[in-house]
């Protein structure tokens, strides 16, 4: 649910509405907002109060206009200017609408009455806090000087740019770019009495310091503390108001600040403390060196984590291009020399098998020939010529190296049985394919074997098969770097490989991916890298057909060990970075005492302020801005204790609470202002009886005892004392700070000053003080409400704050006419409607009082229902229905009610007595039949 409030003129041409959401999504999402502008006012608290304009909160959909603004700090005048100079740029002729939680409409309400007051300063603050509904809050508008406001001088600021999210855009459309915006000097008194308002020029740079109240607030009531001091130009007033206007805001600190809790300063930065300020401490969560240790660190730490990123990844990416390249070019390289070796094998295979199949070859030369071919070429250990018949291998010739066979103890079976193993594969070579199969298996040493067609009678009808040594071509397959290289068939079995067990096993590669792509891709050449679970790790691979039986060669590398001195390099920088950062630490640690030392004395010296005490032993230990600042912090201590002794002598003659709004708004309270307001006024009776039996020593005692004890209940009950008149008080309810139920609280005061004041007669009593007339000394009083003229009136040497009007000359007349009721407290009706759920009240007559035309009905105020006994009730009810016969001219029998009042009350009732009175007076001698009722006192 939204309450809306009614529209503000804001910052000239626009309009302003504040919208109270009750933090409930549903209520929030009915807003539409398409007739203006939306802000959605968030707070934060860091190390001060800041405000923003932010997002919608949750997540929840808003498709129209709104502005967003990052969080800003209510102190930063500067960023609070330009803020009000963007919003008027931005809404000017539209309407603006704010939406805020409950609980932070003080704070929304003084931000924008801030922000209209910088944007135009010559608007009276006093009409900007009403315009705001901020009167009788605390104002937070920029402290004024002369009708000028003093405020951070900035010659060139950047700020971020006031952002317009919704329709109005695609996007967002910043409606002022970032830029350098330069904010004129305003000009500063030269006699200024705080020399932080002055430029200082500092090695030829230009130092800013300003007079800020920026000081901690309470989280209940984050403004309490940003209050302003205006100052009129008025001749004879000016010292005047320069002392309150330095004094406020130091004193404020003080009173907020002492009570606070304290906890020790961190020992190394307080060698330098005087003794009473070592022992007092401040509570920081991050201490400025820490801050610049981790700046610095954070700024370290980042450069060189860059430097090393960037670093590493060049050099691994440079490591990669080359370790591609070299892959690839080792396949190409040993593919090349093993399909040269392949087919030389071939080519030799078939001048054995022509050896074999020439007819007309004498037998010795054929046996010959072979065994001369054998001793040669001694890795071929078996070859055979097969002819088809019904798809089967169907051996016609085959020969042995019989040498090699004796030494290896293979027998002519195994190489039938190798035959026998692999014959569907064999057989491929009569569809006139190439065949190449590892043939280690059953065998001691590694072998491959190949099968090529051959023609006899002019038809490829027979089948070349090849057994020959792995030695052959195993050379170029041995482990030499951090490559492994590799040879598979086109079935995907090995045939070549550093690992000698695997040739043997005739192992399956086909799970490699390597093996895979290099199986099913149609170039005889490819790269990829790939994870490979059996091998654990990522590997790059490059492959290279050989371009015979569909076999390759293929060469891997762990990019773990190809990247090894990348990752060495990359753990070097880091140690180095390491070191170099601890390095810095060290210097950062050492050479940040130089400034923390001095701003903790500033932080020392605040909390004794704060505390009342004035005298702070530092000096400046340092020549540049921090040294500067320590000066005139002293000087400031200074004139602070001076204002001190003013403040306390005015706060003993003045109360608090106007002493306060005066600082505050002096000009303001000078002007005076019609206000709705609860007079009080009480008067001791017989008090010349009293004062004359007693000596001028028990007489002020007296008085003082009395007039402390009532006081003490005015204040309690937020009434305002408006000055003694010897034994009678004047108080205010209701200013010049407004008071809740200020007519309730005006009646608990006087029920209970009645009571208090029984309480001292028994006391004077049972301890035999003063005079018998002083020990029964009773008191009077009377109450009214309405509009009064409040404010300082005097002259402009001497003024006093006060009330004027008739709402106060008729509450002194309540408090005479006590007396001749014999009431205490005699109250109208303006203050019995607010009070009768509470209060016990009877209606005792309907009067015109001197000075008045108008009847008044008057009530006594008897006491709070829940202590009241019943008796006293009853005796004001039967007083009243006396009171109503009494009007009607029914004299007998008001006169009947009047006595059975008096006789419930159990004591003489003076009013009962009185209207007896009139009632046996107006039965001799009627008052007519226009009689209105109305009795008219001649006397005060």
């Amino acid at each position: 649910m939204l309450e809306i409030s009614a529209e503000i003129p804001f910052l000239r041409t626009s309009k302003l509405t504040f919208l109270v959401w009750d933090e409930t999504p549903d209520s929030l999402e009915t807003w539409k907002g398409d007739e203006g502008i939306t802000i959605f006012f968030q707070t934060r608290r860091t190390m001060e109060l800041e405000f923003r304009f932010g997002p919608p909160p949750w997540g929840i959909s808003f498709q129209n206009d709104r502005f967003e603004y990052p969080y800003v700090s209510i102190h930063n005048i500067s960023s609070n200017k330009y803020l009000a100079k963007s919003l008027a740029s931005a809404t000017e002729g539209k309407n603006l609408f704010v939406i805020f939680s409950k609980s932070l409409e003080v704070e929304v309400r003084s931000v924008f009455a801030r922000l209209e007051y910088l944007f135009d300063d010559r608007i009276s603050p006093d009409r900007i806090t009403h315009k705001f509904g901020l009167t009788g809050k605390t104002s937070s508008i920029p402290e004024m000087t002369n009708g000028k406001s003093k405020e951070i001088e900035t010659k060139s600021l950047s700020f971020p740019p006031l952002e317009l999210v919704g329709v109005s855009g695609k996007a967002k459309v910043r409606l002022l770019q970032l830029t350098t915006v330069g904010i004129p000097e305003l000009e500063t008194e030269k006699k200024s009495s705080n020399p932080l308002q002055e430029s200082n020029h500092t090695n030829g740079s230009q130092v800013m310091n300003v007079q800020t109240d920026e000081v901690e607030l309470d989280p209940n009531h984050p403004y309490d503390l940003i209050e302003s001091s205006f100052a009129t130009s008025e001749e004879g007033n000016s010292d005047l108001n320069k002392n309150e206007d330095d004094s406020t805001n130091s004193k404020i600190k003080e009173e907020k600040h002492s009570s606070k809790e304290e906890t020790s300063i961190t020992n190394q930065n307080s060698t330098d403390v005087p003794n009473h300020l070592a022992e007092t401490s401040v509570n920081t969560k991050f201490s400025l060196q820490l801050k610049m240790m981790g700046v610095i660190s954070l700024l370290f730490v980042l450069s060189v984590a860059s430097i090393i990123i960037f670093a590493s990844f060049y050099f691994k990416r440079s490591i990669e291009l080359q370790l591609r390249d070299n892959n690839i070019r080792i396949a190409e390289i040993i593919g090349s020399k093993v399909k040269s070796d392949v087919l030389g094998v071939v080519e030799k295979g078939r001048q054995i098998a022509i050896t074999l199949t020439t007819q007309g070859l004498p037998e010795e030369d054929r046996k010959l020939l072979l065994k001369t071919f054998f001793k040669n070429d001694k890795e071929f250990i078996y070859l055979g010529i097969f002819e088809r018949r019904e798809n089967t291998l169907v051996m016609k010739r085959e020969v042995f190296n019989e040498e090699e066979l004796k030494k290896s103890a293979v027998t002519e079976d195994d190489f039938h049985a190798v035959v026998n193993r692999n014959r569907d594969a064999l057989a491929e070579a009569f569809n006139g394919q190439t065949v190449l199969l590892n043939s280690s298996p059953g065998f001691v040493e590694p072998s491959f074997a190949i099968a090529i067609p051959t023609a006899e009678n002019g038809e490829l009808d027979n089948a070349l098969v090849i057994i020959v040594k792995l030695e052959k071509i195993i050379g170029a397959f041995s482990k030499k770097g951090i490559e492994t290289t590799f040879m598979v068939n086109g079935q995907g079995i090995v045939l070549a490989h550093p690992k000698e067990d695997l040739v043997l096993a005739a192992t399956d590669l086909t799970n490699m991916p390597i093996v895979k792509a290099m199986l099913t891709s149609a170039p005889s050449t490819g790269q990829m890298s790939y994870l490979d679970e059996e091998l654990g790790g990522t590997y790059l691979g490059s492959f290279q057909k050989i371009g015979f039986a569909d076999a390759g060669v293929i060469t891997i590398v762990s990019e773990e060990k190809a990247f090894g001195d990348v990752y060495k390099s990359q753990r070097t920088n880091l140690y180095i970075a390491g070191i170099g950062l601890c390095s810095a630490l060290i210097f950062v640690f050492f050479f940040s005492k130089t400034i923390t030392k001095p701003v903790l004395q500033l932080l020392s010296a605040t909390l004794e302020i704060a505390k009342g005490n004035f005298k702070i032993g530092i000096k400046p230990t340092t020549q540049d801005e921090v040294g500067l600042l320590t000066k005139y912090f002293i000087d400031m201590g200074q004139g602070l204790e001076e204002r001190e002794k003013v403040k306390n002598i005015l706060g003993s003659m003045i109360d608090p609470v106007v002493v306060q709004e005066a600082m505050v708004d002096l000009a303001a309270l000078k002007r005076g202002s019609e206000t709705h307001i609860t007079a009080f006024f009480s008067d001791v009776a017989s008090f010349s009886t009293i004062s004359e039996q007693l000596k001028s020593a028990d007489l002020a005692a007296l008085l003082n005892e009395y007039l402390s004890a009532m006081t003490l209940l005015l204040k309690k009950h937020e009434g305002v004392l408006d000055k003694y008149i010897g034994d009678a008080i004047v108080g205010i309810f209701n200013a010049p700070v407004p008071v809740v139920d200020h007519e309730l609280k005006a009646a608990r005061a006087s029920v209970d000053m009645v009571m208090k004041l029984q309480e001292l007669r028994e006391y004077w009593t049972t301890n035999n003080l003063y005079s018998k007339e002083a020990q029964v000394m009773d008191a009077r009083i009377g109450l009214n409400s309405g509009p009064a003229k409040v404010g300082f009136m005097g002259t402009d040497a001497l003024a006093s704050y006060t009330m004027m009007g008739d709402t106060v000359n008729l509450a002194a007349r309540l408090e005479a006419a006590g007396k001749d009721y014999g009431v205490n407290i005699l109250i109208t009706d303006p203050i019995r409607e607010k009070i009768q759920e509470e209060m016990v009240t009877r209606y005792v007559d309907l009067v015109r009082v001197k000075g008045k035309n108008e009847p008044v009905r008057i009530h006594e105020l008897i006491g709070y229902k829940s202590i009241i006994p019943s008796n006293l009730i009853e005796a004001a009810k039967y007083y009243e229905e006396g009171f109503t016969e009494y009007l009607n001219q029914n004299w007998t029998k008001a006169i009947q009610l009047f006595k059975q009042s008096e006789k419930s009350k159990g004591s003489k009732d003076k009013s009962s007595q009185m209207l007896i009175e009139r009632c046996e007076e107006y039965s001799l001698n009627s008052p007519g039949n226009d009689w209105d009722g109305v009795f008219t006192r001649t006397h005060k």
